[in-house]
């Protein structure tokens, strides 16, 4: 080839070149630069000025353009990619080589420089390699397992969640097949999924999702809901998935199914699983033989103390407790349930009735056994009612009414014991059923009244007071007695509303008395245990005295001794607020309930009245006599007025007078009267009323 030649050649390559070219002599300076140089970096040809290339690229001397000179200088070609300021353009990223000219005699005389501006090229980089590091990001956030795998099942990418789900380590993922994370047993029906994908292009989970078994790496086979998509390149397919682990779902799911049927503290079936159970189970038996068919309903009596005296966790442990004793005593095969906060129920076979009624009772002295709990002591009372199945039984739903009957007769009766069914169980419950019916109404049916018994002082015969009592008259059902209505009004809650009412009424009849001049005394009047712990009795008599100002020293309230210890603390302020208002506050029925003077001397009392089931047999029965001389004599102690009930007769009377009893009360002097009557007594109290002359301490041998 000639000059010629090259010379046309460098010509054309020099100034068509995309890239930046440009020649720098052995001094460094610039020699030539084509038109893309030129334009690319700011530099004029026609300046006389000299420029080195660092100059023109905007470095400070001593930069990595020395450096590269250098080297190109001492005859090697060197590449460089650069972050460069050229004053003309500002911030550029370029890239290129310094390529060495030699003379014919070897020795380096310049060197031509051929750069390319890759400013954008670099921020396309940069922009591609911030969204793959915010997509990797975003990717090991992901609560869910993200991977992806080939057409061949091998497993390309993992996020840290899949990792953290199989156990596995990232890199003992990568490269390895898709069917490591399978069970065994599955393993062969993926790779049928995906060779039918390939060649049908018809996929069964893709877009979908569904719910598999996935193997651990400890080999533990868990269930996941996967999701299946796919990403295609050209031929090639790529299948990403996401996996979420619904172990703790499915866990959730079967704890939910189990507590729809079971009790969560004990553990027991609910009342409708129970049932059907039960009837699914009575089916069976039934056809199998003559064994007897029996339902217990169980209930704690008085939970509500154990809970609110000793703590709920307390009551919690007693409830567990009881349900393993029942596991002990009961037939093997006897199916339990918890009905209620303290209620439990049974159904279980038994050769016959005899042997049924042998268990409940060996069953009630079991739980009658003291429980221990947190190192508490606890002792236990149980109502247990139970019904034994007869052909008429079409459900088991039937014979647990019947026995939820037979408790409700056991509580009535003072609970802590063991009755069967009887058909006047059902009767009596009607009874009770239409009592409080009618009783709702009672009084806006102007049917209940007040009557009043006197209280007599005991050694001068004088009327020293009145109790207030209850009266309900029906118009058809007749005379309903206070024994009959009065605990139903408490188990239905209709106590408060009467007792309002019978508290309006004393109020009245006191006012009227103090008007017309009667001296009757400090009037009495019953009320329940829920009323006076947890009702506005305060502020209903202080309104009632505001309106009655003469009510003031002449309204008294009777507690049951129950009632009055239930919360010592709530009713020591009770009688302190009423004290307050003038109200003073008498225990009645003393003896019946924990017969201790200890809880006694807590409260703020002024009287105490022994009940008449230890006045009855007076003076003749030994252990009454010595029971009530107790009783008087601690009580005076304590400053207290006794008041006996249930006087009858003219040796109870003396009796009391002699062994120190302050005032009387009973038939002996008055049953409960109208308050006409009352004032008619109180006007002319007959002579029988005084005792008679000391009779002495003496009493008779039974």
């Amino acid at each position: 080839m000639d000059d010629i030649f090259i010379a046309t050649l460098a010509s054309s390559y020099f100034d068509k070149s995309p890239m930046c070219l440009a020649y720098f002599g052995r001094d460094r300076l610039i020699g030539f630069a084509n038109s893309n140089f030129a334009r690319t970096f700011g530099f004029d040809p026609a300046s006389d000025r000299p420029s080195t290339l660092a100059a023109i690229l905007g470095q400070e001397p001593g930069g990595r353009i020395d450096a590269l000179e250098a080297s190109v200088m001492a005859g090697q070609t060197v590449s460089f990619s650069l972050a460069v300021s050229p004053p003309a353009t500002g911030p550029t990223e370029v890239s290129g080589f310094l390529i060495p000219h030699a003379d014919r005699a070897g020795t380096v005389v310049g060197y031509m420089a051929s750069i390319e501006d890759v400013t954008d090229r670099q921020q396309a980089l940069d922009i591609l390699l911030r969204r793959e590091k915010f997509v990797t990001s975003l990717l090991d956030a992901a609560v869910d397992g993200i991977l992806t795998i080939d057409a061949r099942g091998v497993i390309q990418s993992v996020n840290r969640a899949c990792c953290q789900m199989f156990g596995f380590d990232e890199i003992e993922l990568v490269g390895a097949p898709i069917a490591m994370l399978m069970p065994a047993s599955h393993q062969h029906r993926h790779a049928g999924y995906v060779d039918n994908y390939m060649s049908s292009g018809r996929a069964k989970i893709i877009g979908t999702g569904r719910e598999v078994l996935a193997q651990r790496k400890d080999g533990s086979v868990v269930p996941i809901h996967l999701s299946v998509g796919e990403m295609r390149f050209g031929d090639e397919v790529t299948f990403i998935g996401i996996a979420r682990d619904v172990s703790d779902r499915h866990a959730a799911e079967e704890r939910a199914r189990f507590l729809t049927n079971h009790d969560p503290l004990t553990g027991l079936l609910t009342r409708r699983a129970f049932l059907e159970q039960c009837d699914r189970e009575m089916a069976v038996r039934l056809p199998s033989g003559d064994m007897a068919h029996v339902v217990f309903s169980f209930d704690v009596d008085q939970f509500r103390e154990i809970n609110e005296g000793l703590g709920y966790h307390i009551g919690d442990g007693v409830l567990k407790a009881i349900v393993a004793r029942f596991a002990e005593v009961l037939p093997r095969d006897s199916v339990l349930c918890r009905v209620g906060a303290d209620e439990f129920a049974a159904l279980a076979r038994f050769p016959n009735r005899i042997a049924a009624e042998d268990i409940a009772d060996q069953v009630h002295a079991r739980l009658l056994s003291p429980i221990y709990v947190d190192r508490q002591l606890v002792l236990v009372r149980m109502s247990i009612g139970a019904a034994v199945y007869d052909p008429s039984i079409k459900r088991v739903e039937e014979l647990l009414t019947k026995a939820e009957l037979a408790l409700q007769t056991v509580q009535h009766q003072g609970g802590n014991g063991v009755c069967f069914y009887t058909p006047e169980m059902a009767l009596a419950a009607s009874r009770r059923t239409l009592l409080t019916m009618h009783l709702a109404h009672a009084v806006q049916r102007n049917e209940l009244n007040v009557v009043f018994q006197p209280i007599i002082e005991a050694k001068s015969g004088r009327v020293a007071g009145a109790e207030a009592l209850l009266r309900w008259s029906h118009t058809n059902l007749g005379a309903v007695s206070p024994a009959e209505f009065i605990p139903i009004a408490e188990d239905s809650g209709l106590i408060v509303s009467i007792t309002d009412w019978v508290l309006e009424a004393v109020a009245d009849q006191v006012d009227r008395w103090h008007g017309e001049g009667v001296q009757c005394g400090r009037v009495f009047m019953n009320v329940s245990g829920q009323q006076f712990l947890r009702g506005r009795l305060t502020t209903r008599l202080a309104e009632l005295m505001k309106e009655k100002p003469h009510l003031a020293g002449l309204i008294g309230i009777e507690i049951t001794e129950q009632a009055a210890v239930r919360d010592l603390k709530a009713t020591v302020q009770a009688i302190s607020e009423l004290a307050s208002i003038s109200v003073e506050t008498a225990i009645d029925d003393f003896g019946t309930g924990y017969s201790s003077l200890s809880y006694v001397q807590q409260l703020p009392i002024t009287k105490l009245k022994i009940d008449r089931m230890f006045v009855d047999g007076v003076p003749h029965n030994r252990k009454n006599s010595a029971l009530v001389r107790a009783v008087v004599g601690m009580a005076h102690g304590l400053g207290l007025t006794v008041v006996a009930e249930g006087v009858e007769t003219l040796a109870q009377r003396d009796f009391l007078t002699d062994v120190g009893c302050d005032l009387l009360q009973g038939y002996l002097f008055s049953q409960p009267v109208p308050p006409k009557t009352l004032v008619i007594l109180i006007g002319d109290q007959p002579d029988s009323w005084k005792s008679s002359p000391r009779i002495g301490s003496m009493v008779p041998a039974e």
